[in-house]
């Protein structure tokens, strides 16, 4: 298959810039140019009193420039950087690190220096607009349900290959996505689509890629296809319906449906999703019944979901419930969580074999008393099944797979007046991770993030 190429895409942008050149100053002229400066602060404090606090301090920011469009056409890029200022982060800082890692530069596997800053080009792109539909080629942020920017650290995670999204059917989203390459949050590189952490170390070992151990590669990984729809034709009622296709490996299929209605104040909802995995090779590639204590090498597995919502003035209240099949892990390498805005919380993965979540959150806007603050207070359970070997190392918890009670505690407060575009955010995290017969390490701890933005 023909593979996207980036100089392509830039040369068919120049070339049609060229065909309207006199009405290329203004198209850059009346262009948007988005800034923001960004410092982040973590420390992970492990229970395992072997393991010193792992921390780091991080200063950066990202410059996004879009072109006006010129007869449909535009052109957008994004650059970013994150630095150690005056070397506050040390490599020893970073022994016992975890979630931190990535807010400096990383190679894959052990090849990084913590504390090390970069900048990378993560956007570059094309875009053609027509009626209500648009679509972009190059570097982007792209975002469906396997596929996200996880912008919660430094430098997003950004992808390179063809997005286009259409609005234009009543009351229906259409969107297609051709994916080539990832850059993950701490890479300054493109790699192809298994070149992440979160993909099983079996595929990642089995193509050309920085992580693993492989004497004998494959190759790079088969690039990436998902479509979707959305449609809203009834009343309070959204109706999704996926699928995804990464050749020689895995195909997913997810629907999923929301109902909002009111209940006198308060605003109701429902919703659920049902996610199947088809293994279309992988099972060959990682054997998951001799590495990791399945029942067979196959991958074939299924998810679902399910979660109430209630909305009252300023406050809003969620429990949400998952379990996935003991067939298998479902394999969600590109920070597109299975269970997100249902039972997943920060760091956690609970789409591992024969996982039951359990998750209530509380959300209150305390704009009317506090202009500008909110806060988040949520407790998850994730009941694992001890017998399983997850098929990638986990946030926090590496290749084990006990239960988990997690408590999560976040601030927002965005300034205004003089400081408007300033946003202050804490988020405090307590883990306490079962050992079990094959996981017999401490991973317990705790965790604070602190950020600060400042948008221009």
């Amino acid at each position: 298959m023909t593979k996207l190429s980036l100089a392509a895409a830039l040369l068919l942008g120049s070339a049609v810039f060229a065909s309207a050149a006199d009405n290329l100053v203004s198209a850059f002229k009346e262009g948007k140019l988005d800034g923001r400066l960004r410092a982040q602060y973590f420390v992970t404090d492990w229970d395992n009193d072997a393991k010193y606090s792992a921390t780091g301090f991080a200063v950066g920011g990202s410059l996004i420039y879009k072109t006006a469009p010129l007869y449909g056409f535009s052109f957008g890029t994004g650059l970013y950087t994150t630095q150690n200022p005056g070397g506050w982060t040390d490599a020893e800082d970073g022994k016992n690190a975890n979630t931190s890692k990535d807010l400096f530069a990383r190679g894959p596997g052990s090849a990084y220096d913590y504390g090390d800053g970069y900048a990378v080009l993560a956007q570059a792109y094309l875009q053609y607009d027509i009626a209500k539909s648009k679509i972009r080629a190059g570097r982007m942020l792209v975002s469906n349900p396997w596929m996200s920017p996880n912008d919660t650290k430094m430098i997003p995670v950004a992808f390179e290959g063809v997005d286009f999204v259409s609005n234009d059917l009543l009351n229906t989203t259409v969107q297609l996505d051709y994916i080539d390459k990832i850059k993950e949050r701490g890479m300054d590189y493109f790699g192809n689509m298994a070149e992440t952490l979160d993909t099983p170390s079996k595929i990642s070992s089995y193509y050309d890629t920085g992580y693993g151990t492989a004497t004998h590669r494959h190759g790079d990984a088969p690039d990436v296809t998902v479509f979707g729809i959305k449609n809203r034709s009834f009343d309070n009622l959204e109706l999704e319906g996926w699928v995804m296709h990464w050749p020689d490996l895995v195909d997913h299929l997810r629907l999923e449906a929301n109902y909002a209605f009111e209940a006198g104040d308060v605003i109701l909802g429902l919703g659920g999703l049902y996610m199947q995995q088809y293994d279309k090779g992988a099972g060959d590639i990682i054997l998951p019944k001799t590495n990791n204590y399945d029942s067979d090498n196959s991958v074939d597995t299924n998810l679902w979901a399910l979660r109430a919502t209630a909305n009252y003035r300023a406050a809003k209240f969620l429990l949400a419930t998952s379990h996935t099949d003991s067939g298998a892990d479902m394999i969600a390498p590109w920070r597109g969580f299975p269970t997100q805005g249902y039972t997943r919380s920060m760091t956690q993965t609970d789409w591992n074999a024969n996982t039951t979540a359990y998750k209530a959150e509380f959300d209150y806007d305390f704009d009317a008393i506090v202009a500008g603050m909110s806060t988040m207070l949520s407790y998850a359970y994730y009941d694992r099944d001890p017998s399983k070997k997850p098929y990638q190392s986990m946030t926090d918890r590496a290749f084990g797979n006990g239960d988990t009670h997690q408590w999560n505690f976040d601030i927002l407060y965005k300034l205004a007046g003089d400081w408007k575009g300033t946003e202050l955010k804490a988020r405090l995290m307590d883990q306490n991770n079962d050992k079990t017969a094959l996981a017999t390490a401490e991973t317990s701890n705790q965790e604070m993030r602190l950020e600060i933005n400042y948008r221009f």
